[in-house]
This record gives structure tokens, C-alpha cells and sequence, in this order.
């Protein structure tokens, strides 16, 4: 369900690193991410989250309104909810924002979980600075689709990320949360991956249980999976993970931990 909305304000100070302002055209997200911590964040609940996303109509006149005033710097686009999710198909609200921002060179970051980035890649490709991420958690699809039931699969999204680096865009791979499966052994073949798309960083993130995000996934574990996560997540795992990703990633792309 899709509900529109007016904001009174488009760019909000961010304490992101790398990101001055963040800039989030909806809320709510159509994705269904069972590990989402969003809700929790922001102080409302799973199903409110989930049950609608708004669309916030007035963003771009409001945005016009603030780039007069407010010091340029960093946009992050997507810091809270997908700015490509389904309703921006029809509402276009992250195209015309960034259409703004285009006039005024304001330096953008995006991250998305969608191919439908690739709609604007011909106004990103303008700026004079400009980095586009893509969320990738797992390079197995059907763990995907247990936990990120109604986002893009991960072969579009490499697509996608290889068309944005043919192009000349600075390119990275968002591994947060990286699903605590893959082993060691495997991180050859994740790296050698993103050397052949063009991906210029990893950042490696864990995941964060804030409010009912593990009640939320034990729901759809198995008792095998449930078992390799807990001892996972709770243990020194990210670290050897990101340790082995250095180490096979040096003098080809740059590797780094996510703060949040």
C-alpha cells in the first residue's frame, strides 16, 4: 500500500560516515528485509513499517527550498529506506531530487537494494561527484529471498553495479548485514566478483539485532541455521571475515568495516 505524505524538511544532518545530509524521498519500505532495524530506530513497529510506504510528494519543491540555504555537502540517499523501492516507479520522487541536486553539483552517495537506480544513470553519470552502493548480503539467492523476500534478486543487482562502473561511476558493495554463512574458502570467489564488475570497495557490516530483529529471523531459520547464527553473531566471526576479505582484496579493492 502506497500513502502519500508532506515533509517539512528534505535534508536532515546525518552522523553517518562520509555523509553530511541524508535525504530519504519515502518511508516505509516494500523490501520486507526480516533483519531490518528501522522500525526500531525510528520507534514504531514492524507492521507499520511494513504496511505502507509513504511517499513524501512535496520533497522535491522542499529540497529546492533548502539547496538556496543550507552549506553543500555529502547527500546520502537511501540512509533509512530504500529510495528505489517500487512506488518510486510511478512518483519518481528520488529522479527529481536528484535532478536538483544535479543543478546545484551537490555530491550525492546513494545505497539500494534496486536495479531501478539504473533508470537515472544518465543524470547520476553528471555529477562532478558521485558514489552509487549496492546492498548485497549473500551471493546465494535463495537465502535471499528468506530474508530480503520482496527486494531484487542479487544477480540484478550485480547487473546493475557492473552498468554504473562501465560508466565511470565510482561503485561499492554494501555486505551488511553479510549473512554469516559464507566461509572462508569462499571469499576468493566474492572478491574475484567484484574485481570483474568494477566494484571499487566492500564494506563489511554485521548484523545489528536492535529491537525485534532476532525474534524476527529465528521465525524463519531453520533450527540448523539458527544454531550457526547465534554462535556466528555472537562470536569473533565479521572479524576473520573481514581479516580474509582484506587479505584477498589487497591491491585490488579496498575493504572496510561499516560503523553504525
Amino acid at each position: 500500500m502506497i500513502k502519500e505524505r508532506w515533509c517539512k524538511s528534505a535534508l536532515t544532518s546525518s552522523r553517518l560516515p562520509g555523509i553530511d545530509y541524508s535525504l530519504n524521498p519515502y518511508v516505509g519500505c516494500a523490501h520486507g528485509c526480516i533483519y531490518c532495524y528501522v522500525p526500531s530506530t525510528l520507534h514504531v513497529s514492524r507492521e507499520e513499517w511494513n504496511k505502507a510506504v509513504y511517499a513524501k510528494v512535496n520533497i522535491p519543491a522542499v529540497l529546492r527550498r533548502e539547496l538556496k540555504t543550507k552549506r553543500k555537502g555529502i547527500v546520502g540517499i537511501s540512509t533509512s529506506t530504500d529510495a528505489y523501492q517500487t512506488a518510486e516507479k510511478n512518483y519518481e520522487l528520488t529522479r527529481k531530487c536528484l535532478m536538483l541536486l544535479l543543478k546545484h553539483d551537490w555530491p550525492i552517495d546513494i545505497l539500494t537494494k534496486s536495479n531501478l537506480v539504473v533508470r537515472d544513470i544518465d543524470i547520476i553519470k553528471k555529477f562532478s561527484e558521485a558514489k552509487v552502493g549496492f546492498t548485497i548480503t549473500t551471493l546465494n539467492d535463495e537465502s535471499r529471498k528468506i530474508f530480503e523476500p520482496y527486494a531484487p534478486s542479487i544477480e540484478k543487482r550485480i547487473e546493475a553495479l557492473k552498468k554504473f562502473a562501465d560508466r565511470g561511476i565510482y561503485t561499492y558493495a554494501f555486505l551488511g548485514p553479510l549473512y554469516p554463512e559464507i566461509e572462508e574458502n569462499e571469499i576468493d570467489e566474492w572478491v574475484d566478483l567484484f574485481n570483474d564488475t568494477g566494484v571499487k570497495e566492500i564494506i563489511i557490516d554485521n548484523f545489528h539485532l536492535k529491537g525485534d530483529v532476532w525474534e524476527n529471523m529465528s521465525r524463519v531459520l531453520s533450527k540448523e541455521k539458527k544454531k550457526l547464527y547465534e554462535k556466528r553473531i555472537s562470536g569473533n566471526y565479521y572479524e576473520k571475515i573481514y581479516s580474509e576479505f582484506k587479505k584477498k582484496a589487497k591491491g585490488k579493492i579496498v575493504v572496510s568495516r561499516a560503523f553504525v
